[in-house]
Parts: structure tokens; sequence; C-alpha cells
């Protein structure tokens, strides 16, 4: 009897220890860029870089609190492999908070805005000509001194909700007091997914965005995007992005396409941008992807600058590895 009292309470420390421990992960994407452009253009200079595309390395884990109420942690940071210029270790999600199998997650820390839950549309991947996101000019930018909350998935629906604080200049990284919500449909099963979302910061931005994709086949998908971003001018930013991507067959190849859109860039009247991305990506195995795509850029400021007009291109390929 006093074994068994023993082997159980061993059982059960050992449980807890392994609820503690962390789990540490991370990942390392080095691609090798060729950019130029036109005399307007930022590209105008052509050269050769060696880039680092958002790596990063990171503790993450739980602690149980109760039977269904857990303690989640997180502390990521970004790490430059190439270089040294102070880009390393700088925060990226950190957060501490409590999750509950019934009511949801809460978070708070430095955390990507939610308007990030709600991007179907990107396939890019790589820094050239514009990196691996949309082109509109907010797109979940990280939040200091900020609170989330993230519901459970009722029937494929999930619903989100941020805010963050106004606390001083120095450290807010939304101008004032931002708030924002988010809805997702993700059916089990179902060859859709789609979502919406709201975010405000003050009087100098309001920015609502949908998005979703659907599969074709079990090899293509197609995604779209639509955001509306006011940045208190008399002109709101419109930006639309149209993706698809294709397993190909019996290959570890998957190809990809993405166009994006700008009208009045920035808040700017009558300022446009225009990027058309191809490229591929290649899966040596779980962890290991190789890249190679190229992309072509325009960009257009109207009447708000002379000569204003750029056209600019690029090609790169690399190596990332996430463990």
């Amino acid at each position: 009897m006093k074994k068994l009292v023993l082997a159980t309470a061993i059982a059960a420390l050992s449980v807890t220890a392994a609820q503690a421990a962390p789990t540490v992960y991370g990942k390392a994407f080095l691609t090798l860029d060729v950019t130029g452009g036109d005399d307007n253009s930022t590209y105008k200079d052509s050269r050769s870089k060696l880039n680092s595309n958002s790596s990063r390395i990171g503790l993450k884990g739980s602690e149980a609190l109760t039977q269904n109420t857990d303690l989640v942690y997180q502390l990521e940071y970004g790490v430059d492999v190439d270089a040294d210029a102070g880009k390393n270790f700088r925060s990226r999600d950190t957060y501490l908070g409590l999750s509950n199998k019934q009511y949801g997650t809460l978070l708070a820390g430095r955390l990507k805005a939610i308007d990030g839950r709600v991007d179907y549309a990107t396939v890019v991947d790589g820094g050239v000509l514009g990196g691996d996101s949309v082109l509109t000019a907010f797109d979940a930018p990280r939040a200091n001194n900020t609170f989330a909350y993230v519901s459970p998935s009722y029937n494929g629906f999930t619903a989100s909700a941020m805010y963050t604080l106004d606390e001083n200049n120095s450290t807010d990284s939304l101008g004032r007091d931002a708030a924002g919500v988010a809805v997702q449909y993700e059916p089990a099963g179902q060859a859709y997914r789609a979502g919406a979302s709201y975010i405000q910061a003050g009087k100098q931005l309001k920015a609502i965005r949908v998005s979703g994709d659907y599969k074709l086949n079990g090899n293509t998908t197609v995604g779209a995007l639509y955001q509306n971003t006011n940045l208190n001018t008399d002109n709101n930013e419109n930006a639309i992005t149209v993706s698809a991507s294709h397993k190909v067959a019996q290959t570890p190849w998957t190809a990809y396409g993405q166009v994006d859109l700008v009208d009045n860039a920035k808040g700017l009247k009558d300022a446009e941008t225009q990027r058309l991305a191809v490229g591929g990506k290649y899966a040596f195995n779980r962890n290991t992807t190789g890249h190679l795509y190229t992309a072509y850029l325009r960009s257009n400021d109207g009447k708000n600058v002379a000569n204003s007009k750029a056209d600019a291109y690029g090609i790169g390929g690399g190596l990332e590895y996430k463990f």
C-alpha cells in the first residue's frame, strides 16, 4: 500500500513538472535577395543582400491552476541571423495569461494586433519588395501594453478582442488607447474560411478588414483580402490582395502567386502601389523549407510628389528551418 501511494505521488509530481517545463522553439530563415529599380525607386541602387526574415527564438508553456484553467506564457524574441545591428533579441509576442476550456483565453503583454488573425490571402515568404505581408498601411503591428481575448471555437466560429492602454509616449506603439474586435469562421471539414476585423486607435486610425480563402481541390487554394484604412486624412486607403497556392502533385514543391493593389496609399490622394509576386517552396522535411521567388513593384504618389512613378524588381531564395 505504501509503495502504491509513493508511486502515485511520484507520478503526480512528474506530471506537474512536465506541465511547468517550457517549450523552446524558433525559426532561422535566411535569404539572398537581389533588388533594383529605376531612378525614382527606393531600390534604385541594385545590390545583393543577405536577409534574416522573422527569425526568432522563444519559450512557451502552461501550468494547470485548476481542472479547467491553465496559466499560459510566452517569451519570444527576434534574432538577426546574419548581423548584429541592434535587432537581436527584440521583443515579439511576449505575454502572460489565463486559458479556460469553457470561457476562452485572456492574454496581457506585447501582442500582435488581432487583424493579423484575419489574413487568408498572404502566401509570399521572404524579404523581397515588401516582405511576407499585404501592403496596407496598417497590417497587424505588435502593440505594447495590450490585453487580448480569444474565445473557444463554437461550431467553427471564434471571436477575439484587444485593448491597448495609453500609458506614455515612450512606450505607446499605436498612439493612444486602441481597441479592436475580430470574428472568424473556420468550419471543420469545409473548403472555405472567412473572417472580419475592426481596429481603432484614437482619431488617427480606423481599419476594417475582411478576408477568406477557398480550396478548389486538395492541392489548390485561392484567397482574398480587402481593407479600408482611415488614417485621419481626407482619403481612405483601399487595399486588395488576391492569391493562389498549388501543391504540385507527387513532388515536394508548392507554387504560389500574390497580387497586391493599393489605392490612396498611406492616405495620399490617387497614390497607388501594385505588387506581383510569384514563388515556390520546397519541403525538404517537416522542419526545413527551401524558397525561391521573384517580385515586381510599381508605385505612384500621384499629384502629391513630382516624378513619383517608380518601378522596382527583385529575386531571391533561401532556406528556412523551424525547431
